[in-house]
């Protein structure tokens, strides 16, 4: 006997579990296309993909009276997009009950990010930050000041305390507005 004589067998059970379990899914897809979530979904993703720490358009997170200008470089202004990326991912998961309303924002804001910032897609989607964060998340105990540890590291600095502090403060900052855009579109949840 060869493994090309081995047959997979799945039993009448497996199957009629199965089906029940997509038609569950295809059922809370439609309903929540029908009430408008879906819709509301993709909106909330392209205006969360416009988070900022600076610009004249978008989401702008105003960082000028709560960072000192040296959290101004570049360098640093870059670790801040990358923060403010994964903290509109991680409070879609937090606030948002319903997965397919989750999915459905968090790749739509994949998406326009991709489209208005390919390099910096690429960086985010291969880079090693979104694992420091979801370490922090995973961490325990204060969040914030797990993040803005993990922002410290990132960033590279000796005065660690005042990029933790800054680390923090963006992450609260930004949880704030993304919980107020969150509200603003009013999803209806079943």
């Amino acid at each position: 006997m060869s493994e090309n004589d081995v047959k997979i067998y799945n039993s009448k059970n497996d199957l009629d579990s199965s089906s029940k379990e997509i038609s569950r899914t295809l059922d809370e897809v439609m309903t929540h296309r029908l009430n408008g979530n879906i819709d509301k979904a993709r909106k909330l993703g392209e205006i969360l993909a416009t988070i900022t720490p600076k610009g004249d358009d978008g989401i702008i997170v105003d960082l000028k009276d709560h960072l000192a200008p040296k959290y101004f470089a570049s360098d640093i202004l870059y670790q801040i997009k990358v923060l403010l990326v994964f903290a509109c991912e991680t409070v879609l998961q937090f606030e948002i009950p319903v997965s397919i309303i989750t999915t459905t924002a968090i790749a739509t804001m994949y998406d326009c990010i991709e489209k208005k910032s390919p390099g910096f897609y690429d960086n985010i989607k291969n880079g090693a930050a979104f694992t420091f964060y979801y370490l922090a998340v995973q961490k325990g105990g204060n969040l914030s000041e797990n993040i803005g540890e993990a922002f410290a590291m990132l960033c590279s600095v000796k005065n660690k305390d005042g990029f933790v502090n800054a680390g923090k403060t963006v992450w609260n900052l930004a949880v704030d507005i993304i919980e107020k855009e969150i509200e603003k579109a009013d999803f209806k949840y079943i």
